[in-house]
């Protein structure tokens, strides 16, 4: 379900992200990526056991450093 919320950046340029949207990821850290026209909000994952059954992979790379990059391919 796609949630839809709209915020103001305040004096010194912050935005504040729901409580509810920041509990599910269990983080304090957000990746900000900015893209063309628009900006786009990850949560930083360090520990991977937390993207298991995340997506969809056809076949695993042999390379550890091959699946990381396609993981954080920002």
């Amino acid at each position: 379900m796609e949630k839809v919320v709209i915020k103001r950046v305040d004096i010194q340029g912050r935005i504040v992200i729901p409580k509810e949207w920041r509990d599910k990821f269990n983080t304090d850290e957000f990746i900000l990526v900015l893209k063309d026209d628009r900006i786009e909000l990850y949560p930083r994952v360090s520990n991977l056991t937390k993207l298991i059954d995340s997506i969809d992979v056809e076949e695993l790379p042999g390379d550890w450093h091959e699946l990381k990059r396609k993981v954080y391919r920002f």
